[in-house]
């Protein structure tokens, strides 16, 4: 019995101890994170009175009661503080001037690397083939940015956000034609299936070496409109190409996914890429004119003075050109004796011939110089009757367009 008791008593003292050294255990991991915490509060606060200019403020209200300095305020504080030390003066105020930068960067507004970070949506779908297979894209993200080339918009379908799909590139001359706070853009790389029409029931493939031409309007930064048309001038002149007004089809607008925001600007759009195409018409007609304006008559020679041999080209040209629903304007002989054209082996007299210019005026009311021959075969003893040698093809400067006038 004496030895229970005892037991009891060792298992009591036992539980006490143990109860008592975890208090004290507890009691000391306390009073270390309660140090740490100290310690760490008062280097933070150390460090915030102290910044990465070297300038210190005595207390927090000094330094929200001061927090911008003027370049030569901040120059003069520094000489204060270090008045015997020009380096650090130095070395303080260019990091101010860094920190300074830093703070205007992260102020600006983004730039015109990236256009949308998020997903948006088509009003229509297209269709992209990639390997072997096609398949449907209705989201995309729009990517702006510099190449080589100049300033150019990818479409990154949801599929592979990494894929630049569709390419369309600017250039000085598009933008400064684009209406006031757009930016117009010409397709440059890639190709898409859609479908056209008023009930939309006629697919069309699309895309860069097609003869129809699509181009793209930046709206803003999260809106891109995507239109096509046929088109006049394939860079001629060295001027962008126009579409023909009437042609102008919307194919698509990339923006938010808000059915009523598609709706409006499928219809709002049109007026502005009419009016761009407009304004690159406009450009393209004055450098036309431009250009066509050195186009001029050839001066007759000795040989127009020739009615008979005139009146048989006028005949024979009008008759030409009729076929293709031209009219004959004006026409001149050139030479000023016949050219004769001998066999280089046996030096015999083959024939001779003479070439003129002529003017005319295409069912298009388009007018342009083009030239002419007449020949006339040697027979051994002399010259056979006149015979029209044709329109002179690939030679200039024949074959140009020209000013009616």
């Amino acid at each position: 019995m004496k030895k229970i008791v005892l037991l009891f008593v060792l298992a009591l003292c036992y539980n006490v101890s143990h109860a008592q050294f975890g208090k004290m255990l507890k009691k000391k991991a306390k009073a270390a994170v309660e140090k740490k915490l100290d310690k760490k509060e008062s280097s933070n606060s150390s460090s915030k009175s102290e910044n990465a200019s070297g300038m210190v403020g005595s207390s927090s209200t000094e330094t929200s009661s001061k927090t911008e300095y003027t370049d030569e305020e901040f120059k003069a504080e520094l000489a204060k503080k270090y008045p015997n030390d020009q380096a650090k003066q130095d070395l303080y105020y260019q990091k101010y001037l860094e920190k300074k930068q830093q703070e205007a960067d992260a102020n600006k507004p983004k730039s015109a690397n990236s256009v949308s970070d998020d997903f948006l949506y088509m009003s229509y779908p297209f269709a992209m083939t990639k390997g072997m297979s096609a398949v449907g894209v209705d989201r995309v993200k729009l990517r702006r940015q510099m190449t080589d080339m100049g300033d150019n918009v990818d479409i990154l379908p949801a599929q592979d956000p990494d894929y630049a799909w569709l390419r369309f590139l600017t250039t000085p001359e598009l933008v400064a034609m684009s209406p006031e706070g757009y930016i117009g853009y010409e397709l440059v790389s890639g190709m898409f299936t859609t479908k056209v029409g008023a009930d939309r029931s006629q697919t069309l493939e699309l895309g860069t070496g097609m003869p129809i031409l699509v181009r793209g309007m930046l709206i803003a930064d999260d809106v891109f409109v995507i239109y096509a048309a046929s088109h006049q001038g394939g860079h001629a002149f060295n001027v962008p190409s126009y579409m023909h007004e009437k042609d102008i089809t919307i194919l698509n607008v990339i923006g938010k996914g808000d059915q009523q925001f598609h709706v409006e600007w499928l219809e709002k759009a049109k007026p502005i890429v009419k009016e761009f195409e407009a304004t690159l018409k406009a450009n393209y007609d004055a450098a036309a004119k431009s250009t066509m304006d050195a186009i001029k008559m050839p001066k007759a020679g000795s040989m127009n003075g020739n009615t008979s041999l005139v009146s048989f080209a006028k005949e024979n040209v009008s008759k030409t050109i009729a076929k293709d629903g031209a009219k004959l304007l004006k026409l001149n002989i050139e030479s000023n004796d016949w050219s004769i054209v001998k066999n280089k082996y046996t030096g015999r007299i083959l024939y001779r011939w003479i070439k003129g210019a002529f003017t005319e005026k295409n069912k298009n009311n388009d007018c342009y110089l083009q030239g002419f021959l007449i020949k006339q075969q040697h027979n051994g003893s002399g010259y056979g009757s006149s015979q029209f040698g044709g329109v002179i093809h690939g030679q200039m400067p024949y074959g140009q367009k020209m000013n009616c006038e």
